[in-house]
């Protein structure tokens, strides 16, 4: 960051908290008015420093959001910016945003950086630069939107440290009705790319231009008071490469709706719940399937090519002190071809919680999933090898995922001057890889982590303290790469001055080693954090924390290295 923006950034933060009375002029807003103005605005100052150098030590932030009101009518603006993004040339979804929120009764409309979500299959919370307009009238949802949701990224040639991108412009709708035992939705999200946005994209990268139409039915429904229903249907009409030349073979009614070609698919993706409570039993079935190479354009993330089925069952024993939450279910891959790869994994969970006195509580967690892959000889299958039998020609790989857990929470004291807590847990996971029928202990993977922490608090004092001690494990196959850690840590708080003012201090010291390279690290640090609330609506924060870390190893008989980070902020509430 240069020294103009250090300047700007101190300058913003001073007159901020200088000249606060400033913003007492919007308080005028609401007092015996119909005008009313509320919300927030946040300033944020980071300072980093270590013995290797950062490449940008100062980080500063600046957001909030306010709403303008006036009897119906309403206005909301939200907005974030930061320096952290600015060494970035190229941004296809935009850090810094602003946006505008005008309302008036049922309606809002939404303009600038907006995030909307219609279903995990279809768009959800993707960020675009545009418009939605929503309209809420009793029991009726209404949302229209469109934008830009990825801007190209050019000439890959010209700016080859750019991630590849093609300009995406996508539009939606979405309409729910909610009677009284039954919600109904229903949802179209189309998104296309500019295929001329970006050009000389390596083939190695596969990013091509795309278009998607997603449809998608959702209902919630109250059978009876005890049965309840929620169903959901979602298709997703995508071409993969809009300048594809290869000619499409399939329904051509059905991919008239969108550019077709021979990269176009339909793929669907079904989600359905159901559960029945009894007096004192309460069973469940779940059914999830998504297409293999499911894709919605409208989702930064879609994860595809399974399916889950699993029942559950929850009941309560000895007078709700002793509740059980089983779940069993089975999950497949639906990927099943000569140059492909199967799955199926089996998938249990059982939680525990004992209650056997008001002060003392127990939970338990305990879950085995055991995955099972079967390989195929992708090679004898090209070169047509048929003197060995296919069944013979693979391998069966089987994983197994062990977790279990146990918290136990124990109130020693409770009264109006004293409450002490004590609270422990243990975490055990177990991974290991089975060929046939040999387990491959060098790639298993044992991981154990321990807490034990006792809270003090003097509620009529504002005094409150607690110290921890930490122990972790993790064995990755062999011995050697057996890595220990043990740790103490102290926090201390008080406030002050009606609670206007919270100071908290503390330190802590934790050490680890590592076998093989017989590496070990210790670590100490020092932090100290100071909030103050002026006014009911001015909130400043100072948080500071130093620390060293010293590492020994075979290559490195000695290195030390100390980092100081300070953070100051300002909130103001109106």
């Amino acid at each position: 960051m240069n020294l103009k923006a250090i300047i700007i950034t101190i300058i913003i933060f001073n007159l901020t908290i200088l000249h606060a009375q400033e913003f007492k002029a919007l308080g005028l807003f609401g007092m015996g008015k119909p005008l009313k103005l509320t919300g927030n605005f946040n300033t944020t100052f980071l300072y980093n420093y270590s013995d290797f150098a950062i490449a940008t030590p100062y980080t500063y932030i600046v957001s909030g959001d306010m709403k303008i009101s006036y009897k119906s009518y309403a206005m909301g603006l939200d907005f974030t910016y930061s320096n952290a993004m600015l060494k970035v040339n190229y941004q296809p979804i935009p850090f810094n945003k602003i946006s505008v929120h005008p309302h008036y009764k049922y309606a809002t409309l939404h303009l600038g950086a907006v995030d909307m979500t219609f279903s995990p299959y279809s768009l959800n919370g993707f960020q675009f630069t545009g418009a939605a307009l929503e309209l809420k009238p009793k029991k009726f949802k209404l949302l229209v939107l469109g934008g830009k949701f990825l801007k190209g990224s050019g000439d890959y040639i010209l700016n080859p440290n750019s991630t590849p991108t093609y300009s995406r412009i996508g539009e939606g709708i979405y309409a729910g009705y909610e009677f009284s035992k039954l919600k109904i939705a229903a949802s179209i999200f189309h998104a296309k790319d500019d295929s001329v946005s970006a050009a000389h994209i390596p083939v190695e990268v596969n990013i091509l231009p795309k278009e998607n139409l997603i449809t998608n039915l959702q209902a919630d429904a109250d059978v009876t008071p005890a049965f309840h229903v929620v169903a959901e249907f979602a298709n997703s009409l995508i071409t993969n490469n809009l300048t594809s030349p290869l000619p499409y073979s399939g329904y051509k009614w059905i991919a008239s709706l969108i550019s077709y070609n021979g990269t176009t698919t339909s793929k669907n993706a079904i989600n359905l719940k159901a559960n029945y409570k009894f007096s004192l039993v309460t069973l469940g079935i779940e059914y999830e399937r998504v297409d293999a190479s499911y894709l919605s354009l409208g989702s930064l993330y879609t994860t595809n090519g399974f399916e889950n089925s699993s029942a559950t069952i929850n009941f309560s024993l000895f007078k709700n002190k002793l509740h059980f939450n089983i779940k069993e279910g089975l999950q497949n891959d639906l990927v099943d071809t000569v140059f492909s790869q199967k799955s199926g994994r089996l998938l249990n969970n059982v939680s525990i919680t004992y209650k056997p006195i008001r002060k003392l509580s127990f939970t338990g967690n305990y879950s085995n999933t055991k995955s099972v892959t079967n390989f195929r000889n992708v090679d004898n299958l090209a070169n047509a090898n048929n003197l060995i039998p296919y069944y013979l020609d693979s391998l069966r790989l089987v994983q197994l995922n062990l977790n279990s857990s146990i918290d136990a929470n124990y109130q020693i004291k409770a009264s109006r001057t004293e409450n002490k807590t004590l609270t422990a847990n243990f975490s055990y996971q177990k991974g290991d890889q089975k060929q046939g029928n040999y387990f491959v202990n060098a790639q298993g993977t044992l991981f154990e982590n321990g807490t034990l922490n006792y809270i003090v608090a003097y509620p009529k004092k504002d005094v409150k303290w607690n110290i921890s001690l930490l122990y972790t494990s993790v064995i990755q196959g062999a011995d050697t790469n057996t890595t220990r850690g043990y740790g103490v840590n102290f926090n201390f708080s008080k406030k002050y001055f009606k609670k206007r003012l919270n100071l908290t201090i503390g330190s802590g010291f934790n050490a680890s080693s590592k076998i093989g390279s017989l590496e070990t690290n210790d670590v100490v640090n020092f932090k100290t954090n100071i909030s103050y609330l002026y006014l009911k609506k001015h909130s400043f924060n100072v948080n500071a924390v130093f620390q060293t870390k010293s590492t020994t190893s075979i290559n490195n008989p000695y290195m030390l290295n100390s980092t100081i980070a300070i953070s100051l902020k300002y909130n103001y509430k109106f």
